[in-house]
């Protein structure tokens, strides 16, 4: 099958004028037989046991992923300021304090636009509830409060 899948991929690239297109195929995770003969489970490939395991590569890896998520958020002015303010505090977060800034990540461009620029006031529970968030609007107020931030 992942034959006939390269070649129908190949057949189409070159009626789009790509001849030379290379289909990467991606497999399922496979199934695991336990020795008993009982069900077969899958492999889980989770954030959940990524989060919990301990070595400290894996807390590197997740810190450079973040990282990359706050320069690439695909508007020019939340790049640098989010990715300006991750860059000189992530190296010094543990765990809890990378799951705020997880949740600071998962907010809408447009919004943080708005707070940032001052066009709209930071809900007042998100302050409280995450310092992340907190120490962010602080670090666009003060470096960059004459354009961002300003009221």
């Amino acid at each position: 099958m992942a034959l006939r899948l390269c070649a129908l991929l190949r057949a189409s690239a070159c009626r789009v004028g790509r001849p030379g297109l290379r289909a990467v195929v991606v497999r399922a995770a496979p199934a695991i037989l336990p020795k008993d003969g009982c069900q077969p489970f899958l492999r889980s490939f989770s954030a959940q046991t990524a989060a919990a395991s301990t070595d400290p590569s894996d807390l590197v890896k997740r810190k450079k992923r973040m990282l990359w998520r706050a320069k690439s958020r695909g508007w020019l002015e939340l790049d640098v300021l989010m990715g300006t303010f991750v860059e000189k505090v992530i190296w010094d977060y543990g765990e809890d304090k990378l799951d705020l800034l997880e949740e600071v990540l998962e907010l809408e461009n447009p919004d943080l636009f708005k707070w940032f620029t001052g066009q709209a006031q930071v809900p007042e529970m998100l302050l409280t509830e995450n310092e992340v968030m907190a120490d962010m609007m602080k670090y666009v107020k003060s470096d960059h409060g004459s354009t961002f931030g300003a009221q």
